[in-house]
């Protein structure tokens, strides 16, 4: 029995790094994990970096865990409320919401003032770092808040 037997988490942001390996301790410890982000085996994201949310899913699962894949761009209010739909069908409950979305990769200019760097690349960078956030916990805090105990991670 894992500490998080029964509970369900969603890691939003779980295609590398850190979301990667949230994903994969807190299926470890028992949870059922959706995992989301843009890079799934059938499409890339615009980094075209070689981890997919596949992978991931299979990591958690090779730790003992359960794991739902799902390609999901969070600045897209229709497709995280798809997530969020079919975590209510599926398990009714939402215990762990962990927002870890970037996607400031590359996107830095730190040897430039401001009115230097390039505005749409700096502007991409804030909304993937602050609005996919707010988007996520838009959806998925009624889900979460239904049954105390809720936990989110950002």
């Amino acid at each position: 029995m894992g500490a998080l037997d029964g509970k369900v988490a969603l890691v939003a942001g779980a295609t590398r790094g850190a979301g990667r390996g949230i994903a994969t301790e807190l299926g470890a410890a028992g949870a059922h994990v959706y995992v989301t982000g843009r890079t799934t085996r059938q499409q890339r994201s615009e980094y075209d970096r070689p981890e997919t949310i596949e992978e991931t899913a299979e990591l958690v699962e090779a730790e003992g865990g359960a794991a739902t894949a799902i390609g999901a761009d969070h600045l897209d209010v229709a497709q995280v409320r798809a997530v969020v739909d079919q975590i209510d069908r599926e398990h009714g409950r939402l215990d762990v919401l962990v927002n870890d979305i970037w996607g400031g990769e590359g996107r830095f200019e730190w040897d430039a003032p401001l009115w230097q760097t390039d505005l749409e690349r700096g502007l991409r960078l804030l909304h993937l770092a602050v609005d996919t956030h707010l988007i996520t916990s838009h959806a998925a805090l009624p889900l979460l808040i239904r049954r105390p105990g809720g936990l989110v991670v950002e």
